[in-house]
């Protein structure tokens, strides 16, 4: 018997060429001893039907196990790896996670470069960071204590409860831009639309915020802003009652806040 071998595909690639690259490997590098197994990263497809369809077609060289969907890298940095930890583990935070002491929260995610060549103008940016690292950030970040740290536990207090519990988003509280190149000093960055790839009218948004609340008994009326544009999560606490601090130096109550500041390195 010769040495098992086993064979692992990640594809960080563009949607398009997935089931490509899925045939030539099944082909051409399959495993005969050993297992075979595909990570698709996000975008997985551009809709629905488009996702669907993806599914289908690589279900003609792989089988379900084989195949491992959706893997979103972003989910992988320091920032949302500890999240729970700090969540769950800190006796200062946990009692000041709810309504009552927490006055918004924003779940930032800006990049100081431009496309440089990774043109995304099937997608954009509210598929491509919106929808899923911002979403998961946030069920994250507001999720109830799971019976466990097993993945079938985080998943229902996160999908279950949290992504269930959330409103749908009003037309008024989301903003789209796209972004048109800068300068600074000597250095010009170029426009989106700049961008070989892209077609020059093109209308693929490259930022989009939106508000969104989750209507359950410890979130309910606290708005979460979510801004795509690493990341970070700023916490803004509501004033302490009384505060001879901020009367003292004449800063408008309305507008100064605390703030717990939560950055990806």
């Amino acid at each position: 018997a010769g040495r098992c071998s086993n064979r692992l595909f990640y594809l960080s690639i563009p949607p398009n060429i997935f089931l490509d690259v899925v045939r030539c490997a099944r082909q051409q590098t399959s495993s005969e001893n050993g297992w075979t197994r595909v990570i698709v990263e996000k975008p997985f497809g551009r809709d629905t039907e488009s996702s669907g369809e993806l599914t289908r077609g690589l279900k003609q060289y792989l089988t379900e196990d084989q195949i491992f969907r959706r893997i979103d890298h972003c989910l992988g940095e320091e920032l949302v790896e500890n999240l729970l930890v700090l969540r769950f583990s800190n006796l200062l935070f946990e009692p000041l996670w709810s309504r009552n002491y927490i006055r918004n929260v924003q779940l930032i995610c800006s990049k100081d470069f431009g496309t440089e060549g990774r043109g995304f103008d099937n997608y954009g940016i509210i598929r491509d960071i919106m929808q899923n690292h911002l979403l998961q950030i946030l069920a994250l970040f507001s999720m109830e204590t799971p019976v466990s740290l097993d993945a079938e536990d985080i998943r229902n207090e996160k999908v279950v409860k949290v992504l269930r519990s959330m409103r749908p988003v009003d037309l008024e509280d989301v903003v789209v831009g796209q972004y048109k190149g800068h300068s600074e000093g000597n250095k010009t960055y170029p426009s989106y639309t700049d961008d070989p790839s892209v077609p020059s009218n093109s209308l693929t948004p490259t930022f989009a915020a939106s508000t969104l609340f989750i209507d359950n008994a410890r979130w309910d009326g606290v708005p979460f802003l979510l801004i795509a544009g690493n990341a970070e999560i700023r916490v803004q606490f509501k004033n302490v009652p009384g505060n001879l601090y901020n009367r003292k130096f004449g800063t408008d109550l309305d507008e100064a806040a605390n703030e717990l500041v939560i950055r990806a390195q």
